[in-house]
């Protein structure tokens, strides 16, 4: 019992933490994305499937608050969630003090705490379901005295794995994991009917990702496919290396450090049942694997194999128990861990507030470029500026009546539409090609796009700068800068906002002749 009661101390100090930066930190571009995805609501989106955008529809009282801490209070919510989920697959597979064990290593690795814990992403909702998955997959372990699984559990199996893969297509790995377990350990279950009724209820869950790619020609699995499939046998060293150290940073390197002596561990002595073990390590592995041998040939982001990092913990935690005395509360691994992530937080948050001036280009014609701290900085003072010169006499001539802002990419795109577009009553078209824009290209449709002949704003960060005029020239006739803004961090400039005025579209981008649904 002592034990409950700090895992719910921890989820309340730690809620508190992520309220504070979620209220005061600019959303980033990933989120500003993931909101468009909100603003109407889909069957599929082209990057992700559904549930991130019920989940902030959810959470803003379907857009009625639309603040960063309200669209992401999803992940705030997740992340505690995560930490009872953790403490009672902790508790189930050991005893209460792995539990509470399991619960530190998941407050105090990066991806979990922070990327899915704080920041609002499809990984959010995931690793919620992951859990559950997890959770639900211990009663696929044979038991003393234990019957095999009611069929309420292989239920609430299909529609977890279902609603996991609703989140992101990396949830299908469960059922890989889970099945190889079945087919090397546990064939009885074979004859289970619930198996088969799961895999039904998954396949009806997920039934929307296929019918909207039908109905859009597969184009989303056309274009990821491009993005991980091997092109050419050729080793790319330095996309392996990103993809190892970013694992081993997203993870903390101390809980990394935990997770490979407890794996060393389990090879000369028991930590659990071998069923449950076995169980752990097919629903991690897989995915690990998969991502770091996909990094071997071409770019991989390093948080894809994050839930697999998770699933490891558990036998980390149960390590720590083996290996910590009756009396120890925090191991001392945990506390450094502790002190890591805290640290990380706290100055990245000060550094990206209060840091004078940018880490990137001094150049004023790309001032900031390769400041990825401006991804969450300064785009609020914009707005605020962008409403101030438009309202004056002299400038509102040349605003165009359909108070439209073009961009040719989807970042900076979600970020003008949010910070700009959203609170001076104006709105976010995407022109220029299909994959630089994504699901823009939706959006549009539920918009007043744009006619042949009108006219269009264009906002332009510096640390963003593309060749202007010529990017535009050829989706518009005249392309002419109308103003310069420069945005400061303590008194220092840190970028430019150059706004454009485009004038005599031409209807020629692929953005509006391509037909989607």
């Amino acid at each position: 019992m002592i034990y409950k009661k700090r895992v719910l101390i921890l989820i309340f100090l730690t809620m508190l933490i992520r309220l504070f930066i979620a209220n005061y930190l600019e959303l980033g571009n990933d989120e500003v994305y993931y909101w468009t995805y909100a603003l109407h609501l889909q069957m599929n989106y082209f990057d992700h499937p559904p549930i991130i955008a019920l989940l902030l529809r959810l959470t803003t009282l379907n857009l009625h608050f639309q603040q960063e801490i309200f669209l992401r209070l999803g992940a705030i919510l997740g992340a505690a969630a995560g930490t009872w989920l953790s403490y009672s697959i902790g508790t189930k597979i050991r005893n209460e003090r792995t539990g509470w064990f399991a619960a530190l290593l998941y407050n105090t690795c990066v991806y979990s705490s922070v990327i899915a814990g704080l920041f609002i992403l499809p990984d959010s909702p995931q690793v919620v379901f992951w859990l559950l998955c997890i959770r639900l997959a211990l009663a696929f372990v044979p038991q003393t005295n234990k019957a095999m699984p009611s069929l309420t559990t292989w239920v609430l199996w299909g529609l977890c794995t279902g609603l996991c893969i609703m989140c992101k297509v990396h949830g299908i790995f469960l059922w890989l994991g889970a099945g190889l377990y079945i087919l090397v350990y546990n064939r009885q279950l074979l004859m289970q009917k619930g198996l088969y009724l799961s895999a039904i209820i998954t396949a009806a869950v997920i039934s929307p990702i296929f019918i909207w790619n039908w109905q859009n020609n597969f184009i989303t699995w056309l274009y990821h496919s491009q993005r991980v499939a091997v092109h050419t046998i050729s080793f790319d060293k330095d996309s392996f290396i990103q993809a190892i150290t970013g694992q081993i940073a997203y993870n903390n390197p101390l809980n990394f450090i935990v997770i490979i002596l407890a794996i060393i561990y389990i090879r000369k002595q028991q930590l659990l049942s071998a069923g449950i073990t076995s169980m752990l390590l097919f629903l991690s592995l897989p995915i690990i694997i998969t991502v770091t041998a996909a990094a071997m040939f071409n770019s991989v982001l390093p948080h894809w194999s994050g839930p697999g990092f998770i699933t490891l913990q558990f036998i980390a935690a149960a390590y720590l128990d083996v290996k910590s005395t009756a009396a120890c509360v925090v191991p001392k691994f945990v506390k450094y861990a502790t002190g890591c992530i805290m640290f990380v937080i706290s100055a990245g948050f000060l550094f990206i507030s209060y840091y004078p001036g940018t880490i990137g280009s001094k150049n004023k014609n790309i001032l900031g470029d390769g400041d990825f701290t401006l991804d969450l900085y300064g785009w609020q003072p914009m707005g605020d500026s962008i409403r101030n010169y438009i309202n004056q006499p002299a400038v509102q001539p040349q605003i165009p009546a359909n108070r439209t802002i073009v961009c040719n990419k989807w970042y900076p795109a979600a970020h003008i539409d949010y910070y700009i577009a959203r609170t001076n009553q104006m709105q976010v078209i995407g022109v220029g090609n299909f994959t630089d824009l994504h699901q823009y290209v939706w959006l549009n449709q539920q918009r007043n796009n744009l006619k042949l002949g009108d006219s269009a704003l264009c906002i332009v960060p510096s640390n963003y700068m593309i060749p202007m005029p010529d990017t535009y020239l050829p989706y518009f006739s005249t392309v002419r800068l109308l103003h310069s803004f420069q945005i400061t961090r303590e008194q220092a400039a840190v970028r430019y906002f150059n706004l454009y005025l485009l004038t005599g579209f031409k209807n020629t981008d692929e953005a509006h002749t391509l037909s989607v649904n």
